[in-house]
């Protein structure tokens, strides 16, 4: 049986991908700098094997390519004012893993398929929409030309022939799952759960700022036809979103209307002003074209917004789930 190996595993997307290959029956080496226990998923059933390691070192990457079919590298320190205030250790912790890797597989000659977890923001602020993979890159903080950087050492691998490689460009991923390590990351998640706890969601300015929320099960299932694509796979990127763009304005709402369904009371949306030292990435407006990827691999997102935020509040143990397709 071959193997497919997840780092970031214990991360917000790793976690729930973990489950749905694990549900699959396939085999998973489970990848994280440190677990806290042998066996964190015991639940889980089937061939599963938990990995410790430095990814930063080439050697780490040895073992995990061994018999693997496939890498779905989600491992990545995503704390945007940090990566400013500290390029050089921003570099160490995102760029130099996929390095590693790369010189691993040189080594290996087992030429295996690496799906890279990047994001739509590479393509900057100002730029027509919906963007697609045509759309010109413009990154315009210190992550996302990390990001860039990663997909361009992968690309030149695949060209090379020392692996196949894609990667994906996830749009605002949102959804009930996992917390992410990262509290400067998933506003929508953080909203939600404010509601839950009867506390006001706090907003930027008039919230006309436009984002294309994608539900985390839609990107779990992208990674998992991802990993079985039979073309498409010498270094290309893809975009991963619904091709809906709301403001997050009416995202706050519908979270506020979804709790009154749930709860009977309305929580407030207050407008605040906006951080003097926000970075400009905040002010984008956004919508992707996932056209390309849903024709190779026959994925598309079903989870529509309104639907995703009821799902989220669901899990709470409070309401009726349900799901919309797009």
């Amino acid at each position: 049986m071959t193997t497919v190996v997840i780092t970031g595993a214990r991360g917000y997307i790793g976690s729930a991908l973990t489950r749905r290959l694990a549900g699959e029956g396939k085999a998973l080496r489970l990848v994280s700098r440190s677990w806290s226990v042998a066996h964190p998923d015991a639940d889980l059933a089937g061939d599963i094997q938990y990995v410790s390691a430095d990814l930063c070192e080439p050697e780490a990457w040895h073992g995990l390519l061994d018999g693997t079919h496939a890498i779905i590298h989600l491992s990545s320190h995503t704390n945007l004012p940090a990566a400013e205030r500290d390029p050089g250790q921003d570099e160490h912790l995102n760029v130099d893993p996929v390095r590693s890797l790369v010189c691993a597989a040189e080594r290996s000659g087992g030429k295996p398929l690496v799906v890279f977890a990047s994001a739509v923001t590479i393509v900057g602020l100002r730029h027509p929409n919906p963007v697609d993979e045509k759309t010109q890159d413009n990154p315009c903080s210190v992550y996302d030309r990390h990001k860039l950087a990663c997909e361009t050492i992968l690309k030149d691998a695949a060209q090379r022939g020392v692996l196949r490689a894609c990667s994906l460009r996830l749009a605002n991923v949102y959804g009930f799952g996992g917390d992410s390590v990262n509290g400067n990351r998933g506003v929508l998640n953080a909203m939600m759960k404010r509601a839950c706890a009867d506390k006001p969601l706090t907003l930027y300015g008039a919230g006309a700022y436009v984002r294309d929320f994608i539900h985390l099960d839609d990107v779990v299932e992208a990674f998992a036809a991802a990993i079985e694509l039979q073309r498409g796979c010498d270094g290309q990127h893809y975009v991963i979103a619904t091709g809906h763009g709301h403001s997050l304005l009416e995202a706050f709402r519908m979270v506020v209307e979804e709790t009154f369904r749930l709860t009977g009371r309305r929580v407030e949306v207050r407008h605040v002003s906006e951080p003097r030292d926000l970075h400009p990435i905040e002010r984008r407006n956004f919508v992707g074209d996932s056209r390309l990827f849903r024709s190779l691999s026959g994925w598309r997102p079903k989870v529509e917004l309104a639907a995703g935020i009821r799902d989220y509040l669901a899990r709470t143990g409070r309401l009726p789930a349900h799901s919309a397709p797009i």
